[in-house]
């Protein structure tokens, strides 16, 4: 399984989250996927990366057979696309957790599927475990569990595409857990990353760019 550095993750996080939320709009241009990865909304860590930086990137995962340029009937301004769901045989499903995971690092159960239900339907728990142990499961582990395996409450997951150096310590990750279900609990967290995922759908169905650092 390739591993992938933060902007590449955040490149090609951006990328599937578009072709799944605002598939009109998609394929994107250099300009449009700028802005996308430096969003304020829905990123963690929020970035300033310039257009340059990008495709550099793209470049790169074009490379990899990771991301593909287009070109319109006569126009010279190419667009990218993602080709890594359709390499490794994703559901919307899948790709959207997925997605999630590269944008925004380590989450909860409950903020997982209530942000990434914005990108494809997770309607409750029960399918996000679903999701997530076809992709733990699979021969090229794309996600796995940080929590203790005896929790049951505010259990933690990550993606596996991060540089060795990078990945997060299943022990941190399980601590900082404990503190998060003490501080709002389970239900509440829910809630609030529902809140915070349908703000972000609405901005989306609307047509308002996302604010992005200046």
């Amino acid at each position: 399984m390739p591993t992938l550095t933060a902007i590449e993750r955040r490149v090609l996080g951006t990328l599937i989250e578009k072709s799944l939320t605002t598939p009109q709009n998609y394929p994107l241009s250099l300009n449009s996927l700028t802005n996308g990865c430096n969003q304020k909304s829905a990123r963690d860590p929020e970035t300033n990366y310039t257009e340059n930086e990008v495709l550099e990137t793209l470049q790169g995962l074009k490379r990899r057979s990771l991301a593909t340029e287009f070109f319109g009937a006569g126009s010279r301004v190419s667009k990218w696309e993602e080709a890594f769901v359709a390499n490794l045989g994703l559901s919307n499903e899948q790709a959207g957790v997925l997605a999630e995971l590269m944008l925004r690092g380590p989450q909860t159960e409950g903020e997982l599927r209530a942000r990434a239900s914005r990108m494809a339907a997770i309607p409750d728990l029960a399918a996000l475990h679903k999701v997530l142990e076809e992709l733990d499961t699979r021969e090229e582990q794309l996600a796995k569990r940080l929590s203790d395996p005896n929790r049951s409450r505010g259990v933690v997951w990550t993606h596996t595409l991060y540089p060795e150096e990078e990945a997060p310590v299943a022990e941190e990750a399980s601590a900082s857990s404990r503190v998060t279900v003490r501080k709002v609990g389970p239900a509440l967290e829910e809630r609030l990353a529902a809140l915070e995922a349908r703000v972000t759908q609405l901005e989306q169905q609307l047509g308002v760019e996302p604010p992005v650092d200046s």
